[in-house]
């Protein structure tokens, strides 16, 4: 090699190694994937570690990605809101399914170049079971939704038929399916209540809207077992023969929780909309739901089965 082409390479190296800044370097930055924690039938908690503590300053973005199949092709992305002195992390997860294997990974983005911790997995407890209670309607019912857990809950959104929820809710993303998700998730003898098993809700309780049900800040129905006939049928300031209370007397309580359409959520807070099992007998693309809100109950409305709406389980 020529003298002077020798003495330009090394000038180039050399100018280069000058330049560099030590936070440029991508061994400060390495991810490291923690454990999961706290974990339930819908959440849990994953921690994390950037080698990069302090990031002031810099184009620095971390986090875990998580998917129940493929991390390459499926992965929910969450960032971490921040981290401590140590360059620890964590991020909590949401709206995980119940008995499910998730797998999960820390990740570094630094200057445009990803780091990666090691692939782990968690598994998701079970769903738990409701509370069966006995309205005196010839059948047990569940004491709160599908994908919950407490009473004053939405839980999730279903389409007609379908085990899983989506972030879309269309024809088009429409599986038509015919299976059962309280039977799947809670086994034994749940399952989802039929049309008419809705309308003997209806016809043979008394029902109480509240805007603030057991200072929750939730507004939905109490569904009473009626104390005698004269009350079944009955809701809100119709005359009753006796009193109800939700903190004494043996009830349901019904939620709010609007419906899914497309890639929003409707109507929480002011009405509720709850699947039944049954098909309408006119058309395959409709199913039967009660429909209601502060002054009116429905159980006999049909709608289109891609909607997704909210699942209450009886248990016979």
């Amino acid at each position: 090699m020529p003298k002077f082409l020798y003495m330009f390479l090394c000038a180039i190296l050399l100018l280069g190694f000058l330049s560099c800044n030590k936070d440029d370097d991508l061994t400060k930055c390495i991810a490291k994937t923690g454990n999961a924690t706290d974990i339930t039938a819908f959440t849990a908690k994953i921690s994390g570690y950037c080698n990069q503590k302090n990031t002031t300053g810099l184009s620095v973005t971390y986090g875990i990605e998580y998917s129940n199949t493929d991390l390459t092709r499926n992965a929910i992305v969450l960032t971490a809101s921040g981290m401590d002195e140590k360059g620890l992390f964590s991020v909590d997860i949401e709206n995980l399914n119940p008995g499910t294997e998730y797998f999960y990974r820390t990740f570094v983005l630094y200057n445009r170049v990803y780091s990666f911790g090691n692939v782990k997995s968690f598994t998701t407890l079970a769903h738990p079971e409701p509370e069966k209670v006995d309205l005196g309607v010839g059948l047990m019912w569940g004491s709160f939704n599908i994908s919950t857990s407490a009473p004053t809950n939405y839980g999730k959104y279903y389409s007609w038929g379908e085990i899983k929820t989506k972030s879309c809710y269309t024809w088009e993303s429409y599986l038509w399916s015919d299976d059962d998700v309280a039977s799947r998730e809670l086994g034994g003898l749940w399952r989802t209540p039929t049309a008419e098993e809705f309308g003997k809700l209806v016809s043979g309780c008394y029902w109480q809207w509240f805007d603030n049900y057991k200072n929750s800040g939730v507004k939905g129905y109490a569904v009473y077992k009626a104390k005698n006939n004269e009350d079944r049928g009955k809701k809100n300031s119709e005359p009753i023969s006796a009193s109800y209370s939700p903190d004494n007397d043996v009830h349901i309580f019904l939620p709010a929780s609007g419906y899914a359409s497309k890639e929003e959520l409707y109507d929480i807070g002011s009405n509720g909309n709850y699947w039944t099992s049954s098909l309408s007998p006119s058309t395959s693309n409709s199913a039967y739901y009660i429909y209601f809100d502060s002054e009116n109950i429905e159980a006999g409305k049909c709608e289109q089965r891609y909607y997704g709406q909210s699942i209450r389980p009886v248990f016979d």
